[in-house]
C-alpha cells in the first residue's frame, strides 16, 4: 500500500544502544519505541524509522524520500552522530517544514545548531511524559504554520532561482548598424521602457481579440495603457484613452487575423515620453480551452509594423523609430531562443528590401538576460550587420 506522506513523520536517529555524546548509555531503541512513537501517533501521523523501510533498491534513495516529502521528520542528536547530521542536513535543504531536533537532556548543543528550538528528554529510568507533550505541540504548531523552521530551505530556492528570467532593471542600449546601409540601427534595449524618451512608435504585442491587458498587469500592454490614460489632477485615470480608441478601430469585430496591426494614437505617452503612435500588432491567438499562444509566423508582426510606419498616411509625422519586446514570449508561451532571430531577420530584411524605408532605428526591448543572449545570438549569426563602437 503506498504511503501517505502528509500523515508520516519520518525518524532519523541512532539505533540499538549506545552511548551519547555525554557518556550515558542510552537504548536508543526505547527512545524510539517510548518516547518518539507515542508523540507521533498521538497526532495522527505515523512513525517511520530507516531501518523500517530496508526492502530491494537504494535505501539511501529511500531515505532521501522520506526525508524530501514527508510532512515531519524528528532528528535525534544525542550521539552526535554524523549520519544523523547529514540526513538532517538532507532534511532542511529539501523541506521548508516541520523538521523537530531532540536530545538526552544536558547534553551540549553544537555550536552549529545553537540557534534551532531542540526538545530534550531525560535520561534512562525517568518519565517522557513532559518531552512527548513537547514533541505533539511543536509538530501541531509545525502544521499550522506557514513559516520555514529550516534554517536553509530559502536561501538555497533563492539560489536555484534562474538569474537569466529575473527582470533587467538597468537602462542600457547595445547598438548594431546595418553594413550596407550603416545610417539604419539594430538595437537592443534593456531595462523599464519607461525610462526611455523619443522612440516614435511603441508596439504593443496583442492578442488576436485586440484586448489590452489590465491597468496593473504585468505587461506591456498594461504599461501602454496606464501610462497612455489621462489622469485628473489627482492621478486617478480619467479616460482610458488608448484602449478606447483601440475599441473603437475594432468596432463589432471580435478578434482579427493573427498578424493584423492597429495604429492609435499614444494618449498621453505623447508628451510624458514623446511617443507619437502606438502600433498594436495581433501576435497572440486564442485558443479555447488553452489560452493563448503565440502565432506561427510572429515575424510578420514586425513586417507589417515597419510596413505601416512607411505608409502615405503617416509620411507627416515622419515616424523614424519604433521599440518591440520579444512577441509572443509571454502569455503566448513562444520560445525566445526560436522568436528573437525571426523578428531581428524580419527587421532586417524589411529595412535592406525597402531603399526608400523612412525607419532609421528598430528596437528590441529585452526583458531578461535570456532575452538578451537570445537577440545577441540572432545579431552575431547574422551577415549584414555590426556592433556599434
Amino acid at each position: 500500500m503506498a504511503r501517505d506522506e502528509a500523515k508520516t513523520c519520518f525518524v532519523v536517529m541512532p539505533y540499538g544502544t549506545k552511548k551519547d555524546a555525554g557518556g550515558v548509555e542510552i537504548d536508543f531503541n526505547r527512545v524510539y519505541r517510548e518516547l518518539i512513537e507515542p508523540a507521533v501517533e498521538g497526532t495522527g501521523l505515523d512513525a517511520v524509522r530507516s531501518d523500517e523501510i530496508l526492502r530491494a533498491g537504494s535505501i539511501h534513495l529511500d531515505m532521501f524520500r522520506h526525508l524530501a516529502s514527508d510532512a515531519v521528520a524528528v532528528v535525534d542528536i544525542s550521539l552526535l552522530n554524523p549520519n544523523v547530521f547529514y540526513e538532517l542536513g538532507v532534511r532542511h535543504a529539501l523541506r521548508p517544514t516541520v523538521t523537530i531536533l531532540i536530545k538526552r537532556r544536558g547534553l551540549e548543543i553544537p555550536f552549529n545548531i545553537q540557534s534551532e528550538r531542540i526538545i530534550e528528554y531525560p535520561p534512562p529510568g525517568e518519565s517522557y511524559d513532559d518531552a512527548i507533550r513537547a514533541i505533539r505541540e511543536f509538530i501541531a504548531a509545525g502544521l499550522s504554520s506557514v513559516t520555514p523552521d529550516s534554517p536553509i530551505f530559502n536561501l538555497l530556492q533563492d539560489a536555484r532561482k534562474d538569474w537569466k528570467a529575473e527582470r533587467i532593471t538597468r537602462l542600457e542600449e547595445l547598438r548594431y548598424r546595418l553594413v550596407d546601409r550603416p545610417e539604419i540601427s539594430i538595437s537592443i534595449i534593456t531595462g523599464d521602457i519607461r525610462g526611455r524618451q523619443g522612440i516614435d512608435v511603441w508596439v504593443n504585442s496583442e492578442n488576436t481579440n485586440m484586448q489590452m491587458s489590465r491597468l496593473y498587469d504585468r505587461s506591456l500592454s498594461a504599461i501602454i495603457r496606464y501610462e497612455g490614460a489621462r489622469k485628473d489632477e489627482n492621478g486617478d485615470i480619467a479616460e482610458d484613452t488608448i484602449a478606447e480608441e483601440l475599441a473603437r478601430l475594432l468596432g463589432n469585430k471580435l478578434s482579427v487575423s493573427p498578424g493584423t496591426v492597429y495604429v492609435t494614437g499614444s494618449g498621453a505617452l505623447a508628451e510624458t515620453h514623446g511617443v507619437k503612435r502606438i502600433f498594436h500588432a495581433a501576435s497572440v491567438v486564442g485558443v479555447p480551452g488553452s489560452g493563448y499562444q503565440a502565432m506561427h509566423e510572429v515575424e510578420k508582426c514586425v513586417t507589417n509594423t515597419l510596413r505601416r510606419m512607411d505608409d502615405k498616411r503617416y509620411e507627416a509625422e515622419d515616424l523614424r523609430t519604433v521599440v518591440f519586446s520579444m512577441m509572443g514570449t509571454g502569455a503566448g508561451g513562444g520560445s525566445v531562443e526560436v522568436v528573437a532571430p525571426r523578428l531581428i531577420e524580419a527587421a532586417i530584411a524589411y529595412l535592406c528590401d525597402t531603399p526608400n524605408t523612412r525607419v532609421r532605428t528598430v528596437y528590441f526591448s529585452a526583458w531578461n538576460h535570456r532575452d538578451v543572449e537570445a537577440c545577441l545570438a540572432a545579431l552575431k549569426r547574422l551577415d549584414g550587420v555590426e556592433a556599434q563602437p
